[in-house]
Formats: C-alpha cells, sequence, structure tokens
C-alpha cells in the first residue's frame, strides 16, 4: 500500500487541510466558510471535510457534514434537525460509550414539535447547538457545519436563511459552504457578513491528473495496473472525441484482461469500452462489445454475483444505446431482460429500476406490458423495508398500480398504501412520484 505521502491524493487533501489551518488562523472570528474551488476537484473538497469529521482529522475544529436540499425555512431546519439526530443515533451503535446527556429529551422534544413552524425548530437548533457543544467537550474550537444539499430551489431565499441561522449560531459554531469557481452562489454572503466570514480559494487540485497518478502506481507489467491504465487513456481519448484511440485503448483493455483469464473481468472491459463508444452513435462496434460481454457474462453470471451485476449493465447499456438510436420497443425489451437477471438474482430493487426505464420507455398506461409491469414491480417491491423504497423511488411504481383497475383491493388497503407512501415521501408523494419520471437520467449515465 502507498503510503499518504506519496498518494497524490492525500497529498492534496493536505494541503486543502493547510490552508484550512491558515486561514483560521487569520480569520478566527469567521462564523461563515466560502469554500471555494474549480467543479472538478470538489470531490477533494468533500474529501477534506469527510477526513476532518472522522477520528483521521487533523483540525483542531470539528466537522460535520450534511446533505439536506432546501425549499424553504421550516423545510430545511426539520429536514437538517433530524439528520443529526439519526446520525447521532447511527453512530451510537459504533460507540456505545459516548454520552449526549441531552440526547434522548431532545429527540422526545423534536418528534413533538411542528415541522412547519420555522420559529419553534430555530428555538429548538439553538437548544441542540449548545447541548451537543457541551457533549463534545472540546474548548477552543470550531465546530463546523458542512451544508453540501444536492438541491436548492431558490439561492436567494437560501442564502438569506443562512444569514438568519449564521446570526443565530453560538460562538463555537461555524458553517461551510462550497461553491465551484464561475458559480458562486454564496459571495454575496460573504460580503454581507463581512468580518463574520470569509472566502478560502482552493488553487487548481489538477484532480484527474491524481486520479491517473494514483492508479498508475504500481508494478506496470501488473495487469491490473495495465488495466488502469487504459481506462485513463481512453477516458482522455473519449474527452478529446479521438474515435481511433478510444478503439486502439479499448483493444488494449480487452486484450488486458483475458490476459487475465477472469471472464468476468474480460466482460466488464467489453461494457467499458462500449460505454466510451457511446458518444459516437454511429459505431458498429458498440453492439458487438455489448452482445460479446452478454454472451461471456451469462455463461458465468449464475455461479459468479460479479458476472450477474456486470451483465445487468450489459442489458441496461444495450437498452439505453437502442433508446438512444431511437429503436425504442428494442429498449424495452432489454430493460425487461435486465430485470428479469436481477430476478433470479434476487436483486429487487435493481429488477425495479430497470422496469422504471421500460416503463418510461413505453408511456402508455393503458398498454398490457405496462400494466404487467406495474403488478409485478409493486408486488415484488412493497414488501421492501421503507429505507429500500425510497433508494429506488417507488413512488413512481405506487401511484400506477393505485391507479389501475384493481377491483379486488378494498379500499382500506389502498388508504394504508397511501400512508405508508406518505410517511416515507410526504403527504406531496404523488408530486414527488410525477417529478421522478420526468428527471431520471437513461441507464448508462447512472451506473
Amino acid at each position: 500500500m502507498q503510503s499518504n505521502e506519496h498518494n497524490p491524493i492525500a497529498v492534496r487533501i493536505s494541503k486543502i487541510a493547510k490552508l484550512w489551518t491558515s486561514i483560521r488562523e487569520k480569520k478566527p472570528k469567521a462564523k461563515f466558510f466560502q469554500l471555494l474551488c474549480n467543479q472538478e476537484d470538489f470531490i477533494l473538497v468533500s474529501g477534506f471535510i469527510r477526513i476532518e469529521a472522522s477520528e483521521h482529522g487533523k483540525s483542531m475544529d470539528s466537522f460535520l457534514l450534511f446533505s439536506v436540499d432546501f425549499e424553504n425555512e421550516s423545510q430545511f431546519l426539520s429536514d437538517f434537525i433530524n439528520e443529526w439526530l439519526t446520525s447521532f443515533e447511527r453512530d451510537l451503535e459504533k460507540h456505545p460509550d459516548w454520552h449526549w446527556e441531552d440526547f434522548e429529551k431532545l429527540k422526545e422534544e423534536f418528534q413533538s414539535l411542528p415541522k412547519n413552524k420555522s420559529d419553534k425548530l430555530k428555538d429548538f437548533l439553538t437548544e441542540l447547538l449548545v447541548s451537543f457543544k457541551k457533549f463534545e467537550a472540546k474548548k477552543e474550537n470550531l465546530i463546523v457545519i458542512g451544508l453540501v444539499p444536492k438541491k436548492v430551489t431558490d439561492y436567494e431565499k437560501y442564502n438569506i436563511f443562512l444569514k438568519k441561522i449564521i446570526g443565530l449560531l453560538p460562538d463555537d459554531y461555524g458553517i461551510l459552504a462550497i461553491d465551484f469557481k464561475g458559480k458562486e452562489k454564496h459571495t454575496e454572503l460573504v460580503s454581507d457578513l463581512d468580518m463574520s466570514a470569509v472566502q478560502i480559494v482552493i488553487p487548481d487540485q489538477n484532480t484527474a491528473g491524481s486520479y491517473k497518478e494514483l492508479a498508475t502506481q504500481g508494478n506496470p507489467n501488473n495487469p491490473q495496473v495495465k488495466f488502469r491504465k487504459c481506462l485513463f487513456e481512453i477516458g482522455e481519448s473519449a474527452a478529446e472525441n479521438d474515435r481511433a484511440k478510444v478503439h486502439y485503448w479499448g483493444k488494449q483493455m480487452l486484450e488486458v484482461t483475458q490476459s487475465t483469464g477472469d471472464r468476468s473481468f474480460w466482460a466488464s472491459a467489453h461494457l467499458i469500452y462500449a460505454g466510451f463508444l457511446f458518444q459516437f452513435k454511429d459505431d458498429d462496434n458498440i453492439f458487438k462489445l455489448l452482445d460479446k460481454g452478454i454472451r461471456i457474462s451469462e455463461a458465468e453470471y449464475k455461479n459468479n454475483p460479479q458476472a450477474t451485476g456486470t451483465l445487468m449493465q450489459l442489458y441496461a447499456y444495450k437498452a439505453s444505446y437502442y433508446s438512444i438510436i431511437g429503436k425504442t420497443d428494442e429498449a424495452i425489451q432489454n430493460f425487461i431482460k435486465q430485470s428479469q437477471i436481477a430476478e433470479d438474482a434476487e436483486m429487487i430493487e435493481q429488477m425495479i429500476l430497470a422496469h422504471i426505464y421500460a416503463l418510461l420507455l413505453i408511456k402508455n398506461e393503458n398498454n398490457d406490458l405496462y400494466k404487467k409491469i406495474i403488478r409485478k414491480s409493486f408486488q415484488k417491491g412493497y414488501p421492501l423495508s421503507d429505507e429500500q423504497l425510497k433508494v429506488i423511488n417507488f413512488a413512481f411504481i405506487t401511484e400506477r398500480y393505485l391507479d389501475l383497475d384493481n377491483n379486488e383491493m378494498m379500499i382500506s388497503e389502498k388508504h394504508q398504501i397511501e400512508d405508508r407512501m406518505k410517511s416515507i415521501y410526504g403527504n406531496d408523494w404523488r408530486e414527488y412520484a410525477k417529478k421522478i419520471s420526468s428527471s431520471m437520467k437513461p441507464a448508462y449515465e447512472i451506473q
């Protein structure tokens, strides 16, 4: 294993940590921190926060990281507090010796709070912050709350809200937000807060270069090292739109993986090579590669879980490519094949996701195949846990299942299903389901 001193990613994260320490020493009164970086360096900045939030952190400050979307004040506060309490409860399983004296009391108090009253939620948040700092039992440091929402409906309202929250924070707390250069969202807030805020500009970290350095370290004759080199070279060739070089490195990748004798590894190389050719829509090799990968995987998957995953992705890619070139019926059939493989392997979440992609292509809710898929997906998926259903966006399936002509279903059963959906997705779960169908990406983009 490479030591951190030679790990290019660790070296870059260490530089960010040193920059943080330097800025904190120069701006000790700052309570809002805008980390400004190149978009491709986000993963390194996020890595810095995650390391500092772990037992491996080197800063005197304590870091907490939250990814809570913002729609309005009360929604954010409710979700944020709930995430904090839930995360702590999960961590207690790993650290049973932790004793946050007020934790159980705060949990009960939060459950009784009206979730649409932002003033009451702010008061509760202040109580939580003071209590948590007491639990941490450290002095002369900040608890830095990193906020990395995936979605913000209105950044102007979000910044107004952040300014209010920063004004409420105890002296030993700060808030950190990440912005991308050229797409800054919080620069005006930094100006408004004056001495209470600071912008930390992260120099270009050449993240792509760090990955390549890391991946190609080791014996150059090792097949794994050769494979990783091919992977980066084919990626760079695709980014340069150089079809000839994509083919060159793709063929190299096939040769390297075949030489290992690992047929699942070889099949996955066909998948990767084909995926990089997607941008060249007229390339005849795409179907040849996918079909060859499918033949290799189908001979392996019943005895090899790794080959099962590869086979499902191969069918997903084939379906997506058919969709790209306008052959909808063929795309649907390949998504269905993907779902069948997943069902055989008892991977019900993956089966339902493949079904959803097929349904989005069928579109016609009166189609017999559409109805058949809906019924099967619901029957297979409903017994899963709430956590599993939320991940696979089961609201989409449920909404359409309830809209079918289910004469055999009692009204009480429908109400029970609706109540469960509300508990998972909220009262507007049907609207949530509609958003899913309009926002899902082609399968090959999310593998």
